[in-house]
Formats: C-alpha cells, sequence, structure tokens
C-alpha cells in the first residue's frame, strides 16, 4: 500500500503534542486510508514482515482501529538522524519528485481594465498566488494567469468618455486605471440622460470589436499597457507575479463562433422562441447567444478554456473567483467538458466569500492602493510612538512599513477559511501580539538579530545531537516537532486549498519559538553544547518560518 502513494513523504505524520510527550523517540505515523480500512488485519499483519530502512528506524509499531480512530502504523525513527534531517537541512527547498509531471494552471486576480482595482479583487489575488507557490514548492510545473476584463458594451462608454473628456496620453499614462474608471464614471452618467450617447457607445465598442477603426485599436493597445505597469506595481508590494497576462479581447469573434459550430453540432445549443440560443446545465437554461445574434460571457470563457487545454496542456485549472460566480462555472466546466472528455475532473472553481469593512479610516474605498497606503502610516505611526523602536540608519523606514501594512493586510484575510465571508479590522490586523502578520514578521527579525550575534559560529560544523535536545526544556522538543510538520502542513494547505492551513501552522511555530527564545537562551548559556545545539535549533526555526511567509506572498524582513 505505501508505494503504491503517490505522495508518500506527505502521508506520513508528526504525532500529536500529548503523544509525542509520552515517546522517548521521535515518531512518525502513516494512518490507514479509509478505501483500504477493510483489509486492516492483513495489512498491519504483513507491515510486521517487512525490512525497514536501519539507518532511519528503529521500529514499527501497529496500532488497531479503535472507535472512531482509524488503524495507524508508527514508525520510531533515529532520534540523531531525525534531528539532522532537520537542523541541517539545506536552506533550498526540496522538491517531491511525484508532482513534477503533472502541470497546474491557476487563474487568479484577473480585473477589469476600467475599474479600480477593488478590494473585492484582493482575496482572489493572494489566495491564488498562495496556491500557485504552493503547487510550485511542491514541484508542480505551474502556470500563473491573469485574465483580464476588457471586452463589452461598457468599454464602448469608456471610450466615449476618454472622447468627451478629451484625454492626452500623457494623463493616461500618469494614471491609467484612475483616469479610465473616471472617464467611465462620467460617460455611464452621461449615456443615463441621453440615449443618443448610449447608442453611441455601443457603436463604438461595434467598432473596436470589428476592429474597422485602426486609430481606437492602437489607442486601446496602449490604455492595456498602460494599466498593466500600474497593476503591476500594486502586485509586487502583494509579492505577487504573473506568468502570462490574458485578455477577454484576444479570442476573437472567428474563435467564438468556432466554438458555436462545434456547441451546435454536439447537439447542445437550443433555440428558444425569443430567438436566444442556450445550453442546458442542471435543468437551468443558460443563454449563450443573444436574441441579436452577439455572444455572451459564456461563449468567451469556454472560446478560452479550450484554447488553453490546446496550448498549455493543463492537468488541473483552478479558477480564483467569488462564490457568486459558481453557476457560471458549472455551465462553462460542463459544457466544455461535453466538446473535449480530456477536461473532465480537470477544473475547479476555488471559491471564496466577500471582505466586509475594509475602508480607509476616511471611510472612503475604491482602490486597494488606497488601503495599502493607509496600512503602511498606521505601521509608521505605531513604530514612531513605540518605544523600542531605535533610530536604524541602514534601513529604509518608508518600505519596512509598506512591507509590514502589507503583511497585517495579507495575513489578516489568509487567516480566514476562504468560503466565509470576512469582517476586515485595523484594529485586529495591526496587532503585535495577536495573531498577525506583524507578529510573523517580529519573530523572524528575534530570530535573525539572535543569530546574527553569533555569525562567527559555522553551524554547518555542529553535529545536532538528539540527547542534549531530550536534556532540555521541553520546549526544544516542541520547536523540532514543528519544524517536523512543515511539510506536511504545505501538503494539507495544497490539498485543501486553504491558506489557512499554512497560516495557522506558522501562528504555531511562532508561538512554540517565542516561549523556546525565553526558556533557552543564548547568550547567558555557559555550556558551549548546549548553545550551539541551540543555535541550530532556531536556525531551523527561522528557515522554516521564513519559506513560510514566502509562501504566502510575505517579504520577510530582518528588522523592523
Amino acid at each position: 500500500q505505501l508505494p503504491q502513494l503517490e505522495n508518500i513523504y506527505h502521508a506520513l505524520e508528526v504525532p500529536a503534542k500529548k503523544q509525542l510527550a509520552a515517546a522517548s523517540r521521535p515518531l512518525l505515523q502513516w494512518t490507514l486510508p479509509a478505501t483500504v480500512a477493510q483489509h486492516e488485519n492483513q495489512l498491519l499483519e504483513s507491515v510486521k514482515s517487512q525490512q525497514f530502512d536501519a539507518t532511519y528506524i528503529e521500529q514499527v509499531r501497529v496500532v488497531p482501529s479503535a472507535g472512531r480512530g482509524a488503524a495507524k502504523v508508527e514508525f520510531q525513527l533515529q532520534p540523531d538522524a531525525f534531528a539532522t534531517h532537520l537542523l541541517q537541512a539545506a536552506d533550498t527547498a526540496s522538491v517531491a519528485p511525484s508532482c513534477a509531471a503533472e502541470h497546474v494552471v491557476v487563474e487568479f486576480s484577473s480585473p477589469n481594465i476600467a475599474k479600480p482595482f477593488h478590494v473585492g479583487h484582493l482575496r482572489s489575488t493572494i489566495i491564488g498566488n498562495v496556491l500557485a507557490n504552493l503547487h510550485q514548492h511542491l514541484g508542480y510545473s505551474t502556470t500563473r494567469l491573469n485574465y483580464l476584463g476588457d471586452w463589452g458594451t461598457q468599454f464602448g462608454l469608456l471610450a466615449l468618455g476618454v472622447q468627451r473628456k478629451q484625454v492626452s496620453d500623457a494623463e493616461m499614462q500618469a494614471a491609467p486605471i484612475e483616469t479610465l474608471y473616471n472617464a467611465y464614471v462620467e460617460a455611464n452618467k452621461a449615456a443615463t440622460d441621453d440615449p443618443t450617447l448610449a447608442q453611441r457607445a455601443r457603436d463604438l465598442f461595434t467598432s473596436l470589436e470589428a476592429g474597422t477603426d485602426d486609430t481606437m485599436t492602437a489607442q486601446w493597445q496602449q490604455y492595456r499597457h498602460y494599466t498593466i505597469n500600474e497593476l503591476t506595481a500594486v502586485y509586487e508590494r502583494l509579492g505577487v507575479h504573473f506568468d502570462s497576462y490574458e485578455w477577454e479581447s484576444q479570442y476573437s469573434q472567428r474563435e467564438i463562433s468556432e466554438v458555436l459550430i462545434q456547441l451546435r453540432s454536439a447537439g447542445l445549443l437550443h433555440r428558444e422562441q425569443d430567438g436566444r440560443e442556450v445550453v442546458v446545465v442542471d435543468q437551468r437554461r443558460v443563454p449563450v447567444i443573444k436574441s441579436d445574434g452577439s455572444t455572451l460571457y459564456l461563449a468567451r470563457d469556454i472560446a478560452a478554456l479550450l484554447e488553453r487545454q490546446r496550448r498549455l496542456q493543463f492537468s488541473r485549472m483552478l479558477y480564483v473567483v467569488d462564490n457568486g460566480q459558481a453557476d457560471h462555472f458549472n455551465a462553462l466546466f460542463q459544457t466544455a467538458a461535453a466538446l473535449d472528455n480530456r477536461l473532465n475532473n480537470k477544473l475547479q472553481h476555488v471559491k471564496f466569500g466577500r471582505i466586509h469593512g475594509m475602508s480607509t479610516r476616511q471611510g472612503k474605498v475604491i482602490f486597494l492602493r488606497d488601503v495599502l497606503n493607509e496600512a503602511r502610516e498606521v505601521m509608521r505611526e505605531k513604530r514612531n510612538h513605540s518605544a523600542t523602536t531605535k533610530a536604524n540608519s541602514s534601513m529604509n523606514d518608508e518600505l519596512v512599513c509598506d512591507i509590514l501594512g502589507v503583511s497585517a493586510v495579507l495575513v489578516n484575510v489568509l487567516k480566514q477559511r476562504r468560503q466565509r465571508d470576512h469582517q476586515f479590522s485595523w484594529d485586529q490586523a495591526l496587532q503585535v501580539n495577536g495573531d498577525t502578520g506583524i507578529k510573523l514578521q517580529y519573530t523572524h527579525c528575534r530570530l535573525h538579530s539572535l543569530l546574527d550575534n553569533f555569525k562567527h559560529i559555522q553551524l554547518a560544523d555542529i553535529k545536532p545531537s538528539w540527547q542534549l535536545l531530550t536534556q532540555e526544556p521541553s520546549d526544544a522538543l516542541d520547536v523540532l516537532y514543528e519544524v517536523a510538520r512543515f511539510e506536511q502542513c504545505v501538503w494539507q494547505s495544497k490539498e485543501q486549498l486553504e491558506a489557512c492551513v499554512l497560516v495557522n501552522y506558522l501562528f504555531g511555530l511562532c508561538n512554540a519559538t517565542s516561549r523556546a527564545l525565553k526558556r533557552l537562551p543564548v547568550k547567558q548559556e555557559r555550556c558551549p553544547q548546549k548553545q550551539s545545539q541551540r543555535l541550530l535549533l532556531f536556525h531551523a526555526a527561522k528557515r522554516t518560518l521564513k519559506r513560510g511567509m514566502q509562501l504566502l506572498g510575505l517579504k520577510p524582513l530582518n528588522q523592523m
């Protein structure tokens, strides 16, 4: 059974704390999956006749199922091998080889270009980024897609607004998203009062769609270029990057017509009495073509999905989009899979709830940038009032406050289960003592400062000793076991597509580390052997914390 597991490395778990406290040796356990529970007896019996590698394993014990607890195989590990693996691990991440053949595409963020980067897009952006990071860390081939909305009649209004306001290229280049947004708002208001303007906007979009107006097409390309430049600056602050920016408009009428031909020949399109054409999904009639012959969003999304399958040959495609789009994705997945059965079980809508209450202290909220700037200002005020902030000429104050502010906002959002609606609170997000992004940064800085004071000691030359660690207060082994749990938490976070699994693990690691820093001082320790084991332990804690923070998109600080 064990070799059949694709990821045996992640199926082995570090037991709960009280179980470890009773054991004199480090343990790993494998819980029998429910799928093989009926063969429990013969499986557990066969374990006894297996040969295990004595370099790592001292003893193997089987624990039969009892009540609701599943059967387990318990591996008692060779203690020094266990300590060495954790404390002398390379600073680079190891890759689980079994995942490398799988290609995972994550589509996330995907704002509209005419609208400001709203806080509603924040959750898609940061959840999608963590999921892509987790897959990449685990060795999957990963592609990050940003599918930007730049299509539909509202873009005719946008073009009209730009014409009416006579926006210069310099204005557009200086603040594209805001300028486009203001032009759209102005034109929308004018078109509501004057139906001829609404018709003019529709005509502008029609000529854009048909590609008959070269000047307008060139202008549109330019706006998109400026928009990406501005978005990239916001993404950089959030620790986010993309492999590819794609546009709704890149799927032309010709490609969409091909999809309609496929849908018709597969007998999936049905004409209604009012002239619309629909697909039927779970007894719902979902429109694909309007009565005037123009296509709806679903047709474009099917075209995009089929084209991506051909171009990227993915094993899985994750769409990180809010709960409200569940019906749309259900229709997309079922219809696309009916056209191409290779897509069966490859597509997943990663849903999430809304964020409420994320506005600046003045109460206005449009741009995410305003929220991030606000977080930076609040951090600056806090630092100026803090008694412990030392003046430090080598630190870029603006950057440190920005990183702290962004860490606070990100972690406050990521620590919730994603499908829950989330009430954002500045007070909670910016606490140093609670479970916050500030706590992660603060712990990382403390560890950096401690290790920096002992940088003359070559840690690579120190041999980890289980015996010395067991003679320490229990806080030492608590930290060691937390470090041992890192890879299993990364795996569980990826399996559940829940960033909060990793976030809560990092809070636990910080708490165990803080207790150990109090109980296991390095500077005051007279015994050089104990001192060096403690340094190894705190180095492993820092390395693990740093890796986990980077998976969340945070930039770990060395000083704050």
